[in-house]
């Protein structure tokens, strides 16, 4: 095990069994984890008026993601119990940590709470088939500012040769990532698309689609697994980058425009969407838009900006055109800014031979981009 930690970026090199693995990351970064998890819970309470406990507890009872997760993917189950004895944490406040996405939605059903809706803005863009130029995947991530502080890079190395860079808070499994096989994945939360109480999680599909060595491989198992939570998966390899929308019943292709793609964070091809008991009459319970308005105003936004961005398909995406744009407001959103929410972590990939990482630890408007390597 390797650990770097700076002010504004923990870099963690991990090797060996799952279980050691999630027990080196909870060790060497207990401190950050237990930080950021206090400062979860202070929100979790603050939105619901619960008590933290009470509130996780509802949750997990409500809930049944275990069976998915030990079918699909029983080593990051491993993992993730390594981590909570690594930190000293409850395995069951562990394992909750990592249900990022599914506890958004809960939340949001559980007091139709507003403002947890209106925490996670992400955007995503790419570009393949450059003529002298290599496929080109790239995002911001943006989360709620609670996590701030606790930016970390995973470098997971597999016993079969297979190395992930993982960009994440500290404490989760996987937000974000690249393989040395020129894998790479982004995500978007659709909190309006149908979710599943019986699904695999978003973290969890996440990580294992960078343990596989093609980008095929990779689509085909997120195309057959079940979802947990509506989201937007941006797969890409050094051949093509394929964006799918998932929800509990289906998985669909949203192809922008040849040989680009971008997203955001409302559905545009998937048509299932979550059942709301506040939905307008006459919509069989179903509302298209989904997210609170404002919210949808603002993914419709960053959406327009990133189609005006690349409309040109002749004017080759570089690292340098996606880092400009990901720049830019409102896709870069900064700290501070009274909605809870920042860019914690800007990615560009270049899904080469080798691949190559640059990252933005906090909004890539006032934060600068370092280059990582599989070495």
């Amino acid at each position: 095990m390797m650990a770097v930690t700076s002010a504004e970026l923990s870099y963690l090199r991990l090797e060996g069994t799952p279980r050691e693995r999630g027990r080196a990351h909870g060790e060497e970064l207990r401190a950050i984890i237990q930080a950021t998890m206090w400062r979860w819970k202070d929100a979790i309470q603050a939105q619901t008026g619960s008590a933290a406990t009470e509130y996780l507890d509802l949750f997990l009872d409500a809930t049944d993601f275990l069976p998915s997760i030990e079918r699909w993917t029983p080593d990051l189950l491993e993992e993730v119990r390594g981590l909570a004895e690594g930190c000293g944490v409850d395995f069951r406040a562990m394992y909750a940590y990592q249900l990022m996405d599914e506890e958004w939605i809960f939340r949001g059903a559980h007091r139709r709470a507003v403002d947890g809706h209106d925490l996670a803005h992400c955007s995503v863009l790419g570009a393949f088939g450059q003529e002298g130029q290599p496929s080109i995947l790239a995002q911001n991530m943006d989360l709620p500012d609670y996590y701030d502080g606790s930016q970390t890079l995973l470098h997971v190395r597999q016993d079969d040769g297979l190395e992930a860079l993982i960009f994440t808070p500290a404490g989760m499994i996987a937000t974000t990532g690249l393989n040395n096989r020129g894998v790479g994945i982004c995500c978007n939360t659709l909190d309006q698309l149908a979710p599943s109480t019986r699904g695999l999680p978003v973290a969890f599909v996440t990580r294992h689609a960078l343990s596989h060595a093609s980008a095929a491989d990779a689509v085909r198992f997120i195309s057959e697994v079940p979802h947990a939570a509506g989201q937007n998966y941006t797969v890409g390899g050094p051949e093509e980058i394929v964006s799918l929308e998932c929800s509990a019943h289906k998985v669909a292709r949203f192809t922008p425009r040849p040989r680009r793609v971008y997203h955001t964070n409302h559905p545009l091809v998937n048509d299932d969407l979550a059942a709301r008991a506040d939905a307008p009459a006459g919509s069989a319970g179903r509302q298209v838009a989904g997210a609170p308005a404002a919210a949808l105003s603002n993914s419709e936004r960053r959406f327009a900006c990133l189609e005006e961005a690349l409309a040109d398909g002749a004017q080759a995406v570089t690292v340098e055109a996606a880092q400009a744009i990901l720049s830019r407001a409102p896709v870069s959103v900064r700290r501070n800014n009274g909605k809870g929410s920042m860019t914690l972590g800007s990615l560009v990939m270049e899904l080469s031979q080798p691949p190559v990482l640059h990252l933005s630890p906090g909004p890539p408007s006032d934060t600068a981009y370092r280059t990582w390597a599989f070495a």
